[in-house]
């Protein structure tokens, strides 16, 4: 997000898949992976999922390597030059931020589902 402040990490609590877990920066992110697969599942199920996604998209240089918000490295950044393309970046850092307040707000909102 620029030069600008980032945004806080999600508020944990310490029990999330992602700190009890070592399954979150594999070898290779390729989509049928077990470990990719096991580890987005986890995300999923993690009520900080939408929070955590939002986060990743704002700190693309924090967010290079490993599962974020049960997404890939490729994935994130595909997402993020196609909201780039049609938001552009101004209002991008402005969606970003006002959706991430949401998700913190309520952080038991529902997860993210896989499209088939």
């Amino acid at each position: 997000m620029g030069n600008r402040r980032r945004l806080p990490m999600p508020p944990m609590k310490g029990d999330e898949p992602c700190t009890t877990n070592y399954g979150f920066f594999p070898e290779t992110y390729a989509p049928h992976n077990p470990e990719v697969v096991a580890a987005e599942a986890m995300c999923r199920s993690c009520p900080l999922v939408r929070a955590c996604f939002i986060w990743a998209l704002a700190n693309p240089s924090l967010t290079a390597d490993g599962i974020w918000g049960a997404t890939t490295p490729w994935q994130r950044k595909e997402l993020r030059k196609r909201l780039l393309h049609r938001l552009g970046a101004r209002a991008l850092v402005h969606t970003l931020r006002a959706e991430y307040a949401k998700a913190v707000a309520r952080p038991d909102s529902p997860g993210i589902r896989r499209q088939a």
